[in-house]
């Protein structure tokens, strides 16, 4: 297939694929000029020139393939580009005269130049052609925007009515309702007008090949949306036979969803019963254990407590029997001091006795 569409479809060269690239010995060319050579001059001249040649010729097919791959890649991605025969190419390169062996070196080492600057026109002449088909494409939308625009309202009017009579009938009756030939006939027609003026404008430019993919590509748009369009009008057609069967499918899903949730909550309620069982059993235990504890702190208060007022009553035990001494043994010196007392108020009288005695005597002496 791909051959087929190669061979039938024309393709455009390069300005610099003439270029004479592959050429034969010098023999050909020239034949008077290595007569006067040394024979061992011109053994090793044939070598190389046979090892170049199947060097460009190995070029050259590669070369051939790659084109030929680029080519058919190209009709496959677009399917109508202008190109021409490879072959042609070939056929003008063999043509061509052979040059001198002097001119090949020449040639070899400008190639590369001549292919850079070729890539380089390529690129610029590829994006001013970009440029040109997107204006171009602009400019038409442009134009044309009143024509796609009313063409979409009346598509979209187009569908509200014939859903709002659908749910009309949808109502009353089970049956679906079909679209009329009318509207149909109304779309196909209007679409039908875009593709016509999108194909003469697109003829009045120039047949490029970016103009001719973005007329390509707009026809593709219409066809899919002409596509969407009926299925979207057997999808309601069919749609209103399946919306109560949907709607009992949908309630029934509830339905389960329900149940199923409400049994997810359910074991949900049972699990967070066991926990609050499992921590009442641990409150209750904790509880048990501050009350020992507490009964505990209790006694060892009570004891020590206890042993405080023990204290305490022997040391009043101890401070009575000490006061009672002290109360004795105050009488009993109080005692001891009357004695003492009288005993000097004798002893005062006893010596005042004896004095008026003496005294007495002492006059009778005299």
């Amino acid at each position: 297939m791909a051959s087929a569409v190669l061979s039938s479809v024309p393709t455009t060269a390069s300005r610099f694929a003439l270029l004479q690239v592959d050429s034969g010995s010098g023999s050909d060319s020239e034949p008077g000029k290595g007569k006067g050579r040394n024979t061992g001059k011109s053994q090793t001249l044939g070598s190389k020139s046979t090892t170049n040649e199947k060097k460009r010729e190995k070029r050259r097919k590669k070369k051939e393939q790659q084109q030929s791959e680029a080519n058919e890649l190209r009709n496959l991605a677009f399917k109508k580009i202008p190109q021409k025969s490879s072959h042609a190419v070939c056929n003008a390169q063999h043509d061509l005269p052979l040059s001198n062996p002097v001119q090949k070196d020449s040639r070899e080492e400008n190639w590369q130049e001549w292919r850079q600057r070729d890539e380089q026109l390529t690129s610029e002449m590829f994006e001013a052609d970009l440029e040109k088909a997107l204006l171009l494409s602009k400019l038409e939308y442009e134009e044309h925007k009143k024509e796609y625009e009313d063409a979409e309202n009346t598509s979209t009017q187009s569908k509200v009515m014939n859903k709002k009579d659908k749910r009309k009938n949808h109502q009353g009756k089970d049956r679906p309702l079909t679209v009329s030939l009318k509207d149909f006939h109304s779309e196909d027609h209007i679409s039908k007008k875009t593709e016509e003026l999108s194909s003469s404008q697109t003829l009045s430019h120039d047949g490029g090949f970016f103009n001719r993919l973005e007329d390509d590509v707009h026809k593709i748009l219409i066809r899919e949306k002409r596509r969407e369009q009926l299925t979207e009008y057997n999808g309601t057609d069919n749609c209103t036979a399946h919306e109560h069967n949907q709607e009992v499918v949908l309630k029934d899903g509830r339905i389960e969803r329900l149940k199923l949730e409400l049994e997810r909550k359910d074991a949900e309620i049972q699990k967070l019963k066991n926990v609050i069982t499992q921590w009442e059993a641990k409150y209750k235990e904790v509880k048990a254990r501050n009350a020992q504890l507490l009964k505990m702190l209790q006694e060892g208060e009570m004891k020590d407590k206890a042993e405080i007022l023990l204290q305490v009553d022997e040391s009043q035990s101890i401070k009575n029997e000490l006061t009672i001494q002290v109360t004795s043994l105050h009488a009993a010196l109080e005692q001891e001091r009357s004695k003492v007392k009288v005993l000097q108020a004798e002893l005062a009288k006893y010596q005042g006795g004896r004095k008026g005695k003496r005294n007495s005597e002492s006059d009778q002496c005299r």
